[in-house]
């Protein structure tokens, strides 16, 4: 069994994985699979496939409560901002080549140097790159008779079907995606699985994880899910172990020299046990930490470390890791992308890509032969192949209004 897998999951419903309670009438979503989601329903196949009685087998507390890890699945959009960078704290112009700015990598300022934005920079909260497509319902919970229930009408988000969301896997955890030895190739995510949360998934254990970003002598990791530390007395820690990550990055010594983090709250529900898991402190999605390294660590122990996060509870998805390189403004491509406009023959197909990248899902082998076959002047062909490198949506989009416009 390989050490690490790449989980693609295509939403075939809508997809409900709920937060805390929130104090109105309205149940929110997260936007995205958190990993403890995709481990109920993994192991929910495993039972489904292997009784209810192997929930006690040695084979299947490994897996499921061993020391693998289930990653959250992401959405181009859904990956948090992470919290060492400072953005626009207005809409940025036009002119804007610059959108964020990373104090991890040493990037300092307090306004856009751009002369007609001039926007403050404010800290990142850890919000979504975007918005992530998202439908609303409203629903009324009913009586064991099937009668509406007075004061019961709710409304609840949901992620829309036909995205596409990725995340890792990483050692025994490998394991439950096999459950019949062939790779699982549906789920029912999410909570009223009878009704929605319908989705198909993809297995690839020859992919390889990017590594962690490596500036000089210096790591930076950036948590796509809450993380769990503790200190050497078991209090909650806002910084992982020192020594969890010189083990991991195959080094004899490292130092945290600087971290951007915020506390939350996270609890949930043990759905095998039917009661909630306590609540404990956590650092948010989003929080970022610059480590140096008394070595430099190999491109595997990267590589590794990235696929099986850091910390505590990673067997439900606390502690997963990313990269993150901020976007460009639309400034620093306007010029690369004009020579689209001596020809607008192709722009009607470039706006229906919008909603096929917009699903995470676009089919480019229609550009790519066109390209091919064209014959395109050389500026032209690269503005082309430009267009089809872009995968931020909202990016996207202003750049086809910039190529619509006379």
């Amino acid at each position: 069994m390989n050490e690490h897998a790449l989980v693609t999951v295509t939403l075939e419903e809508p997809m409900v994985a709920g937060k805390n309670p929130r104090a109105d009438s309205r149940q929110d979503s997260h936007d995205h699979i958190p990993g403890s989601v995709l481990r109920g329903a993994l192991a929910a196949v495993w039972l489904r496939e292997h009784g209810t009685g192997a929930n006690t087998s040695p084979e299947f507390e490994r897996i499921f409560e061993g020391e693998g890890s289930f990653g959250p699945l992401h959405y181009a959009s859904s990956k948090p901002v992470p919290l060492s960078m400072l953005t626009h704290k207005y809409e940025p112009t036009d002119e804007c080549h610059t959108l964020w700015w990373d104090r991890a990598r040493g990037e300092k300022a307090s306004y856009c140097p751009v002369d007609n934005c001039a926007s403050p920079l404010e800290e990142s909260k850890g919000q979504p790159y975007d918005e992530v497509p998202s439908i609303d319902r409203t629903m009324v919970a009913l009586s064991t008779e099937g009668v509406a229930l007075d004061g019961s009408l709710y409304s609840q988000r949901a992620v829309q079907d036909g995205l596409l969301l990725r995340g890792w896997v990483h050692g025994d955890a490998v394991r439950a995606l096999y459950p019949e030895g062939t790779a699982v190739d549906s789920l029912l995510l999410g909570s009223r699985r009878s009704l929605r949360g319908e989705a198909t998934v993809e297995v690839d254990t020859e992919a390889v994880p990017e590594p962690v970003e490596l500036y000089g002598e210096e790591v930076v990791l950036r948590l796509a899910a809450p993380g769990a530390f503790v200190d050497e007395f078991g209090m909650p820690s806002a910084t992982p172990d020192p020594e969890e990550l010189s083990e991991q990055l195959g080094v004899s010594q490292v130092e945290i020299i600087d971290s951007w983090t915020r506390w939350e709250e996270a609890g949930g529900w043990h759905a095998a046990s039917g009661l909630p898991k306590p609540v404990e402190r956590v650092v948010a999605a989003g929080s970022t930490y610059r480590v140096k390294c008394v070595e430099l660590p190999t491109e595997t122990a990267r590589r590794r470390l990235m696929a099986r996060g850091i910390g505590l509870r990673r067997r439900e998805g606390f502690g997963a890791l990313y990269r993150c390189e901020p976007p460009w403004g639309i400034g620093a491509w306007t010029s690369k992308v004009a020579p689209l406009k001596r020809s607008r023959r192709l722009l009607p197909a470039f706006r229906k890509r919008l909603e096929e990248l917009r699903k995470g899902v676009p089919d480019d082998d229609r550009f790519h032969k066109a390209l091919r076959d064209g014959g395109f002047e050389e500026d032209y062909a690269e503005a082309f192949r430009t267009m089809l490198r872009i995968d931020d949506v909202k990016l996207y989009e202003q750049l086809l209004d910039f190529l619509e416009k006379p």
